[in-house]
C-alpha cells in the first residue's frame, strides 16, 4: 500500500470531524482519519456514524473503528468497506473506559488475541487495512507487533511511541521503534509528541519510520502539517501571522457551526481556541470571554473584538 505522502493527520476523538479534516487537507495533510467509530454503533446508531464518515471529495481519509467483540468488528469492517480510502483498527487508545471494555489499547494486553483480530479482519476486508497502535501494553513489543501485522496482511501500521499503560504520561520514545523499522516491510508511521516540524524530523530520524502522524500538535494549528512538509523537504518553513491565525479560526468556527448546528458548533469549538491563540497577546482574556458564548453571533463578536485588539497592539508596537 502506498500513501500519498509521509505526513498525515491522526484520528482524534472529538476533534477530527469533517471541518477539521477539510482545513487540515488545505494546510498540508495528504491523508487523515475519521474520529474513531464504535463497531456496534455502525448498526445501533447509523445516522450518527454516517455524519462521521468521509465526504466524497476528501482526498484520502481512512475510517477508524474500535471494538472488542470480533463478531461486531467483522460486521462493521465489512459494512464500512468502500466508505473511505482505507479501514483502520484502533488498537492503541489508552482511555480507561475504552480499555476496561477490552477495546483500543486493550488488544495489546494479549498479542495472540491481537493477531487473531487482525487475521479475521483481513479475511473480510478486500481493500486497504491498517492498524493504529502503540509500542505495547506495558513494554516495547513493537517488533513483535509489526511482525504480527505483516503476517496478518495489514497494509500499513501507525505506532504511537508510548505504551498503553503510559497513556500520555512521560515522553514519547521515538527511538524505541528503531528495531521495528528494520524488520517492518509495510509502511510504518510514528506518532506521539510531534508539536513542531523539528519534532517530526527528529522522530523520523530516531525511529527509522517511513512517515509521521500529527495529532495533538495540529489542534488549532493546522499550519503544522505544511510546515512539517516544508521543513522535511527544504529545511525551512513559514510561520502564520496573528491575523492569519484569527481569520482561519473564524472560518473554522463557521464551518463547525454549519456542520454541527449553531450551539453545538460554538460550544465544541471552545477546545480549539487555545491552539489558534497560543502565544498571542491577551489570549487568556479572549479565551475566557469565548468560553461564555453559545451563539454564533456572540462568538464572532468576541473574535472580532479580539482581532481589533491585536491590530491595535501591532500598530502601536510598529
Amino acid at each position: 500500500m502506498k500513501f500519498p505522502c509521509n505526513i498525515g493527520l491522526a484520528p482524534l476523538a472529538g476533534y477530527t470531524n469533517l471541518p477539521f479534516r477539510k482545513i487540515s487537507y488545505e494546510h498540508g495533510a495528504c491523508f487523515a482519519f475519521t474520529e474513531m467509530i464504535s463497531a456496534r454503533s455502525v448498526f445501533e446508531s447509523p445516522s450518527v456514524v454516517q455524519k462521521m464518515l468521509p465526504a466524497p471529495d476528501e482526498p484520502f481519509t481512512g475510517v477508524q473503528i474500535f471494538g472488542a467483540d470480533l463478531y461486531w468488528l467483522k460486521r462493521a469492517f465489512k459494512e464500512l468497506e468502500g466508505k473511505g480510502a482505507f479501514l483502520d483498527l484502533n488498537a492503541g487508545c489508552p482511555v480507561r473506559k475504552v480499555i476496561k471494555k477490552g477495546m483500543g489499547g486493550a488488544l495489546l494486553e494479549d498479542l495472540r488475541r491481537f493477531e487473531r483480530v487482525l487475521k479475521e479482519l483481513r479475511e473480510v476486508v478486500k481493500g486497504y487495512l491498517t492498524v493504529k497502535t502503540r509500542l505495547g501494553w506495558d513494554k516495547n513489543d513493537s517488533v513483535k507487533i509489526c511482525e504480527i501485522a505483516m503476517k496478518a496482511g495489514v497494509d500499513a501500521i501507525f505506532i504511537h511511541a508510548r505504551t498503553v499503560r503510559q497513556g500520555f504520561s512521560g515522553k514519547a520514545d521515538w527511538k524505541a521503534l528503531k528495531e521495528a523499522a528494520k524488520v517492518c516491510e509495510i509502511p510504518l508511521f510514528v506518532s506521539g509528541d510531534l508539536f513542531s516540524p523539528e519534532d517530526a524530523k527528529a522522530a523520523l530520524e530516531l525511529s527509522g519510520a517511513d512517515g509521521v502522524l500529527l495529532a495533538r500538535g495540529a489542534i488549532g494549528n493546522p499550519w503544522l502539517l505544511q510546515q512539517t512538509k516544508d521543513y522535511l523537504e527544504k529545511g525551512n518553513y513559514q510561520i502564520p501571522t496573528a491575523q492569519e491565525r484569527i481569520e482561519l479560526m473564524k472560518r473554522h468556527l463557521l464551518d463547525n457551526t454549519a456542520f454541527l448546528g449553531e450551539r453545538k458548533g460554538v460550544v465544541e469549538f471552545r477546545k480549539l481556541i487555545a491552539g489558534y491563540t497560543k502565544g498571542l497577546p491577551n489570549a487568556r482574556t479572549f479565551r475566557s470571554e469565548f468560553m461564555k458564548v453559545e451563539s454564533l453571533e456572540d462568538a464572532l463578536r468576541v473574535i472580532e473584538k479580539y482581532q481589533k485588539l491585536l491590530e491595535t497592539s501591532n500598530s502601536q508596537s510598529g
